[in-house]
């Protein structure tokens, strides 16, 4: 009897175990959670939004034309990709100004200075040509008078390039040693590596951490030695976010052409020798013509501006103009979203929010720079 009662109670134990090995496997495989753990999956995960402050340049003008600076962050509207992004701060700074000069003479020494072919009165052929000594090549004059009309908070670099690229002067507020660079280094060459010039210009602004960066070139545009191609230095450039004020040869160079191949069909024997020089000056100013189209456009896509001065005394000139764009130029601060992007280059537009004001910026930036 007694032993019944164990196999009994043994039985019942077992039977209450199945159970509850059967009611766990149930539970599991209905895909059922504790009531904690279903409380936690319905909550929603925090969004975090990474902002990051650009900085870019701005020149800003009123109805008549003149540089303003008095401007406020109100005064201005920011897209970006069509997004309107909120302005930290418009400010004046000091710039990091890289002055990068061309001194190739591929085509003729025409940058040099204005020709001198042009006699005083008719006198016979042989001494039509009066040579006279030039104190300073045009390049070089511009230069001196830029570096003598700059802010003394400003700091300058200085490039020269022709058949190789040479920094003349690193990052110095010195003016007399910028002029003593100038006048101890300046060399002319034949080719021109006009993109390896510009490559390093944004280099050596990368290297600025705060202030605005600024080239200034001196330039017809025209390559013939770079190892560098032209988009490597156009992004440069672009990722350094340097605004780009250029003084173009194009005109000066065109009129000189102009008058030497005059000259030559007037004075010159013709034959296969004069023909074939007379050609390639023709030549060389379809060139001009190309090159002065990027050229603008490189300086308008940066928010900068383009002067092609007619003539040697205006190139030298325009050095007021450019260190007035450069006194007068803001650094412009937006806020923006780091969001994930298959392309790190932004497009932005700025717009005046003042009436009779008018304003000049990059168009775009890279958000991973």
């Amino acid at each position: 009897m007694e032993r019944d009662k164990r196999l009994s109670h043994l039985s019942l134990v077992l039977r209450v175990g199945i159970l509850l090995t059967l009611s766990v496997s149930i539970f599991a495989q209905s895909g059922r959670k504790p009531s904690g753990s279903t409380q936690q999956q319905q909550e929603k995960p925090i969004a975090r939004i990474e902002t990051k402050e650009v900085i870019v340049p701005l020149t800003a003008y009123d109805a008549d034309g003149a540089l303003v600076s008095d401007l406020t962050p109100k005064d201005v509207l920011v897209l970006e990709d069509g997004e309107s992004r909120p302005v930290s701060y418009l400010r004046h700074e000091p710039a990091n100004i890289v002055l990068i000069i061309d001194s190739s003479n591929e085509i003729g020494t025409f940058k040099n200075g204005e020709s001198q072919r042009k006699p005083k009165e008719p006198v016979e052929l042989w001494k039509q040509q009066r040579y006279e000594i030039m104190p300073r090549p045009t390049a070089r004059e511009f230069a001196d008078n830029l570096v003598s009309k700059l802010s003394p908070a400003d700091q300058i670099a200085i490039i020269q390039y022709a058949d190789r690229v040479n920094l003349m002067q690193d990052w110095t507020r010195d003016r007399g040693q910028a002029l003593t660079a100038l006048q101890s280094k300046f060399r002319v060459g034949l080719r021109a590596s006009y993109f390896d010039a510009l490559k390093l210009a944004a280099e050596k602004l990368e290297k600025c951490p705060t202030g605005r960066r600024v080239v200034v070139l001196v330039s017809d545009g025209l390559d013939t030695n770079s190892k560098a191609t032209r988009r490597q230095a156009m992004m440069a450039l672009e990722k350094a976010r340097a605004i780009v004020f250029v003084v173009g040869w194009s005109e000066v160079v065109r009129n000189e052409i102009e008058f030497a191949a005059n000259w030559i069909g007037a004075h010159e024997s013709a034959n296969t020798s004069t023909a074939k020089r007379v050609a390639e000056l023709r030549r060389h100013l379809l060139k001009l013509d190309s090159s002065a189209v990027e050229l603008r456009a490189l300086a308008e896509t940066s928010g900068g501006e383009i002067w092609l001065p007619e003539s040697h005394d205006k190139l030298v000139a325009s050095n007021k103009d450019v260190a007035s764009e450069i006194g007068a130029q803001y650094s412009l601060a937006f806020i923006t979203e780091t969001k994930p992007s298959l392309d790190n280059r932004r497009l932005i537009q700025v717009f005046a929010a003042r009436r009779g004001l008018s304003v000049r910026s990059s168009r775009s930036y890279y958000i991973g720079d």
